[in-house]
């Protein structure tokens, strides 16, 4: 194994626990853990300011808390984001928030690959301009059927709403889990996790903006990403989890799917607000 700083992998996650990832350059070496090095994805989501200059080229970047990130991490973000450009009319320049998604995935030879996989960039809004929760958002209860093994999991659902401000449609974007299986016990946790996902964020209710760019729209589009967890991961740890298959969402843009895993746990983001990316998270040079 290559010189490289370890990263102290614990997965432990009903059926089986990976250890002793190290890394090295820009891919990240893990000892022998059988088929589940084909099954087994880390990632991590990194908050951080980004400085927009007035064509849309970033001008300049700082990742929050860098002295906890892995160093292979911080080298993977700067040589993507500093090539990132956003739409000139979607947010202006100046400092804006953003928050990306860093993903490990197995090369097939012993290393896991980093890769971009999703990003968020935040626009401060007027409160007029806000769309804000219509009382308490009721949070789904952790599944009873799944208790007795305690899985992990994270449901991104993507919901429709419409003008008045009840959730008239929504979709189960991807449901990631901590445990491998059998086909029917993996199939029964995602469904488990969706379908209670699904009834609490049916009653979710929403003020529309009477003011602002979304105030004239038919509906919003809402996406959170619902973590059930035994253990919560801290900042700049890797999460460790076996992704299920992702769906499309008829009513996202292209450029909204690539916020997908860059939102804060628990909270609605509502889609179409703030600059958007112009590129792809992993621009070529040049």
């Amino acid at each position: 194994m290559k010189r490289g700083s370890w990263w102290g992998l614990v997965l432990a996650i009903g059926m089986f626990v990976v250890t002793g990832l190290a890394s090295a350059q820009e891919s990240v070496g893990v000892v022998e853990t059988g088929d589940l090095r084909n099954q087994v994805v880390g990632s991590m989501r990194l908050t951080g300011t980004l400085a927009i200059g007035a064509d849309g080229k970033i001008t300049g970047y700082a990742i929050d808390h860098s002295e906890k990130v892995p160093p292979e991490v911080l080298r993977h973000v700067a040589r993507y984001v500093p090539r990132w450009r956003v739409v000139k009319k979607d947010g202006g320049a100046g400092n804006k928030r953003f928050s990306v998604r860093v993903m490990a995935t197995p090369r097939g030879d012993g290393y896991f690959a980093l890769s971009l996989v999703g990003a968020s960039i935040m626009e401060k809004q007027r409160p007029e301009e806000a769309v804000v929760a219509d009382g308490r958002l009721r949070r789904p209860q952790y599944p009873r059927s799944l208790g007795h093994i305690g899985v992990s999991g994270t449901v991104y659902v993507v919901a429709k709403v419409g003008r008045d401000g009840e959730v008239e449609d929504l979709v189960t974007e991807q449901v990631n889990l901590n445990f491998v299986g059998s086909p029917a016990e993996v199939a029964k946790a995602r469904a488990d996790f969706a379908a209670h996902t699904a009834a609490a964020v049916r009653q979710w209710k929403f003020r529309f903006p009477k003011v602002g760019p979304l105030a004239g729209q038919p509906y919003l589009v809402v996406r959170v990403p619902m973590v059930y967890v035994t253990k919560w991961p801290g900042y700049a740890e890797w999460e460790y989890y076996v992704p299920g298959p992702r769906r499309a969402v008829p009513w996202v843009q292209q450029e909204d799917g690539m916020a997908l895993g860059a939102g804060e746990a628990g909270v609605p983001q509502v889609l179409g607000m703030g600059p958007r990316m112009e590129t792809s998270l992993e621009p070529p040079a040049g």
